[in-house]
């Protein structure tokens, strides 16, 4: 089989999950399958062009990191099973009939639901309470049909909690500067970083330039909160891959990924840097820290 990832072939948390999703298949007594791990980092066009060598050697199964793998992929083949991990509105999106039912050669788990607009921002919001306006950055992986998956929560909520919403769109990691440069002018402005192969390939990049213009910032991806993002709030990726592995031992036994129900997690994460929060002179209240999982000290 064949697992293709978001990440260059060297990038730790990429491998981290990679040994994750090999150990799994062991636990399901799959020691001896060959899995050929395919590294397409950020690069759509590079991403493209794996999928369409590892569909021509028609592999028992693949499995997919994240959305733009999936597309890249699904486009392919309508025949070889694919279990995928991180497509956020599958139905949407249209690789899926039905969460229930998949219908087709494709199921697996998703990570991000787009009610998350509305609690990053309530998060941030906790955390700074002078906050004005909150930025979302997103990228093309979260745009259905022309609109950002996270966007309607995240209005609906920031309405409510009295803050200006904007939502931008990037493409490349040269577009990122200027944002957050206009975010620091503006002063009493945070910025959500919305999951995505674009925020996985340019997060460490992000929490440089938040620092730098001192934007308190949430990511839905753990590590960058431990790397220096004052919080992230997201699903156990580990757990993903593990549960994801499962179902790739169900297809090789016979199942029908037609008939595997698309899986949501089971559980989402809080994590607080405090060194990050006292360098940008916050006192994040005691409540929200009883929330979190994890505190960054």
């Amino acid at each position: 089989m064949t697992a293709l990832w978001p990440f260059a072939a060297d990038d730790a948390e990429g491998l981290a999950l990679s040994a994750a999703f090999h150990a799994a298949l062991r636990d399901h007594g799959r020691g001896t399958l060959r899995v050929e791990d395919q590294w397409g980092g950020a690069d759509r066009e590079r991403t493209r062009l794996l999928a369409a060598d590892l569909v021509a050697k028609e592999p028992q199964v693949i499995f997919t990191y994240l959305s733009a793998q999936l597309t890249a992929v699904s486009a392919l083949t309508r025949k070889i099973p694919i279990v995928f991990v991180g497509a956020s509105d599958p139905v949407g999106f249209g690789y899926v009939a039905s969460l229930q039912r998949p219908g087709g050669n494709i199921t697996g788990f998703t990570l991000y639901e787009s009610s998350l607009g509305g609690k990053w921002l309530a998060a941030l919001k906790e955390a700074v309470p002078t906050l004005r306006r909150v930025t979302l950055l997103a990228n093309p992986s979260s745009e259905i049909r022309g609109n950002n998956f996270y966007a309607d929560p995240f209005r609906s909520a920031a309405t409510a909690l009295g803050i200006e919403p904007d939502v931008v769109m990037v493409q490349r990691s040269t577009d990122i500067d200027p944002v957050i440069a206009d975010l620091g002018r503006q002063g009493d402005a945070g910025l959500i970083v919305a999951p995505g192969t674009f925020s996985e390939a340019n997060g460490d990049r992000i929490v440089a330039l938040t620092a730098d213009h001192r934007i308190p910032t949430v990511f839905a991806i753990r590590r960058f909160a431990n790397r220096g993002g004052l919080m992230s709030y997201g699903p156990d990726t580990t757990e993903a891959v593990r549960r994801a592995a499962a179902y790739v031992d169900r297809i090789l036994h016979g199942d029908n990924p037609a008939t595997l129900p698309v899986q949501a997690p089971t559980k989402f994460d809080l994590v607080v840097n405090l060194k990050t929060a006292r360098s940008l002179g916050l006192d994040v209240p005691s409540a929200l820290l009883a929330q979190a999982d994890e505190i960054v000290e």
